[in-house]
């Protein structure tokens, strides 16, 4: 649930983990409620961690690292597993990545689909880190790794 707050004019809003500004979001594009029942938990747990552990800043090029996980399911697969899909977008200050999972991951157990999850994540943030570092744009790639790591590793 989100927290609310007053605006200038007297109304009440609410807000939510989206609309604070959070340097490392965690989206998800789930393919069914099959899937969506095993992971949501897992998701919902990682989305937190990363928002409480990754601060910020990162460096002047990069204001958010947007991971989005696709989740293959009843409904929609994309027959994919692991990263794919890394961008630089340098005039909106993003960088983004997809992780593929296939149904075979999350239908093995909380415990595998957790560990494949966050070891993604890792790998995708570390990809980010070197395609940046390639194009000689600025960012504390140290800092960013070493934050995510503690959001991923219980």
């Amino acid at each position: 649930m989100g927290r609310g707050a007053f605006t200038r004019q007297g109304s009440w809003t609410m807000t939510t983990l989206s609309d604070v500004n959070v340097p490392v979001t965690f989206g998800a594009d789930v393919g069914g409620k099959d899937a969506h029942a095993a992971t949501s938990e897992v998701i919902m747990e990682l989305r937190q961690a990363l928002a409480r552990e990754c601060r910020g800043p990162y460096g002047a090029s990069f204001a958010e690292f947007a991971l989005v996980v696709r989740i293959d399911g009843a409904v929609q697969s994309w027959g994919k597993s692991g990263l794919n899909n890394v961008r630089l977008q340098r005039k909106s200050r993003y960088a983004t990545a997809d992780i593929f999972v296939p149904k075979a991951i999350w239908a093995a157990g909380h415990d595998v689909f957790r560990a494949f999850i966050a070891e993604n994540i890792e790998i995708a943030i570390q990809s980010i880190v070197d395609r940046a570092e390639k194009a000689h744009d600025k960012i504390e790639s140290e800092h960013l790794i070493g934050d995510v790591r503690r959001a991923t590793r219980r």
